[in-house]
C-alpha cells in the first residue's frame, strides 16, 4: 500500500530529531493505523470525518486514501499540511481546544485514537464531539489505555512510559453513555504493543506488520487475556434526534 509506505518512510526521517515519531518509524507501527483506517472505513462506507487530535496526519490520510472527507485537527501544529497531508486536500486545522471550529452536525463521525486520555476535562471534550456529530453520527475511539493492561504495570515498575489515566470497561462504557452517546461496542484492543518497535524493528516491511496485527488478533482470542489487552476500542454513535432526550 503506497500511502502505509510514504507514512513509513516519514516517520522513519523524523525519528531522531522527534522521538515522539516512534509509533510511525516502523513497519509493525504503521500496521495498526492502516487497520483503524480500514475498520473505519467499512463501518462508515462514506461521509465526512473528523480526524480529532490527528498529529501528524498519518490516520487522516489512511482514511482519505479510503474515499472518506477527512478534516484534520489539532490543538498544535505538527507540519501535517506540509508533510504527510500536502497535495491531498485535506484540510488541517489548528485551534486551541475543548471547544471546535466546527458547527453542529458538521461530521457523520469522528475518529479518537489516543487522544481523549490526554485531555484536561474529558466530558466537556466528549460533548463537543457530540455536538458537531450529525444526529445519528458515529464516534470511533482506539487506544483508549485499559486499567488493568499488563503495559501500563510495566510502565510504571520500570519509569517508563505509561498513561496517568486508564478506565476499566466499564468506567469507559459510562463516560460516553453519560454525555450522551450510545455504546455499540467496547472491546480489548490490542496485546502487543505497538509504538516502542520505531528503534528497533529495523527494516521490517509492511508484511512484518501484517503479521504482527493478525497474531496480535489470534491473541485476544486467548481465554482471559483479553482483559489484560493494551487499550480499548469503542464504537459510539449520538442518538437520532427521535431517539435522544
Amino acid at each position: 500500500m503506497a500511502v502505509a509506505t510514504r507514512v513509513l518512510a516519514f516517520g522513519r526521517a523524523q525519528l531522531a530529531d522527534r522521538p515522539e515519531c516512534s509509533n510511525i518509524a516502523s513497519a509493525i507501527g504503521v500496521a495498526q493505523y492502516v487497520a483503524i483506517a480500514g475498520d473505519v472505513a467499512r463501518r462508515l462506507g462514506g461521509g465526512r470525518i473528523l480526524d480529532w487530535g490527528a498529529g501528524w496526519g498519518q490516520a487522516s490520510l489512511l482514511m482519505w486514501a479510503h474515499g472518506l472527507d477527512v478534516v484534520a485537527y489539532d490543538i498544535e501544529d505538527k507540519g501535517a499540511a506540509a508533510g504527510l497531508l500536502a497535495r491531498t486536500g485535506v484540510p488541517y486545522i489548528i485551534a486551541p481546544g475543548p471547544g471546535l471550529p466546527f458547527v453542529d452536525g458538521e461530521f457523520d463521525a469522528v475518529l479518537n485514537c489516543g487522544v481523549l486520555e490526554h485531555v484536561d476535562d474529558q466530558v466537556r471534550a466528549l460533548a463537543e464531539l457530540r455536538r458537531v456529530l450529525r444526529a445519528g453520527g458515529w464516534l470511533f475511539t482506539y487506544h483508549l489505555p485499559n486499567r488493568l493492561a499488563y503495559t501500563e504495570w510495566l510502565g510504571r515498575r520500570l519509569g517508563r512510559f505509561h498513561h496517568d489515566r486508564t478506565y476499566t470497561r466499564a468506567e469507559a462504557v459510562t463516560l460516553f453513555e453519560g454525555v450522551g452517546f450510545r455504546v455499540v461496542e467496547c472491546r480489548p484492543f490490542h496485546i502487543l504493543p505497538r509504538n516502542v518497535w520505531g528503534r528497533v524493528a529495523g527494516r521490517l516491511g509492511e508484511r512484518a506488520g501484517r503479521g504482527y496485527e493478525r497474531l496480535d488478533a489470534v491473541l485476544l482470542r486467548v481465554p482471559g487475556l483479553s482483559r489484560f489487552a493494551t487499550a480499548w476500542a469503542l464504537v459510539t454513535q449520538r442518538p437520532a434526534s427521535n431517539l435522544s432526550a
